[in-house]
């Protein structure tokens, strides 16, 4: 698999530096750096999914709506709920229902607005979702591991300067 993403990696870049370098000079921060990004993304994303899916029976969707729950310390409405993630209104709806009927989530009559429901973590579900986010960060730990320490106070340093710039 090593091989496999250098190799591809190196194929972008002849294609890039044969077909568009003189059009996109620019294009080898691209190849570069912006490709293996995207790939190391994609890598730790597709380990992640398999393990959400294998091992809690969970999307990374579903993942991430009970993440954003366990980090609130009171419920929320499904509005704000949707507004702290990148979902349409529709796919929030759907993915409470699905979790309602694992029974991960539970909806509570709002103390302010009684005829608003709020949603809020089950027992089970922080349970799982504690359980799953272990394992989030051993698969971090795993990725990150291959650097030495002091790569990775580099690289964390450079992607909080790109993150800075960019926001």
């Amino acid at each position: 698999m090593k091989q496999d993403m250098l190799a591809f990696i190196e194929e972008k870049r002849r294609f890039f530096k044969e077909n568009l370098a003189e059009q996109y000079p620019d294009s080898t921060l691209l190849v570069n750096i912006g490709l293996p990004l995207v790939l190391v993304n994609k890598l730790v994303s597709e380990k992640k999914e398999k393990m959400f899916s294998t091992k809690y029976n969970l999307s990374t969707s579903e993942f991430d709506v009970l993440m954003t729950l366990l980090c609130h310390i009171e419920p929320m409405s499904p509005t704000n709920l949707y507004e702290s993630m990148i979902f349409s209104s529709g796919g929030m709806t759907k993915l409470l229902k699905k979790l309602e009927e694992k029974k991960l989530i539970e909806r509570i009559p709002s103390r302010k607005d009684k005829r608003s429901l709020l949603v809020a973590l089950s027992g089970e579900g922080k349970k799982l979702v504690s359980d799953a986010f272990g394992d989030v960060v051993k698969i971090n730990t795993e990725v990150l591991s291959k650097l030495e320490e002091s790569e990775q106070a580099t690289l964390e340093n450079l992607l909080k300067k790109l993150l800075t710039e960019l926001s």
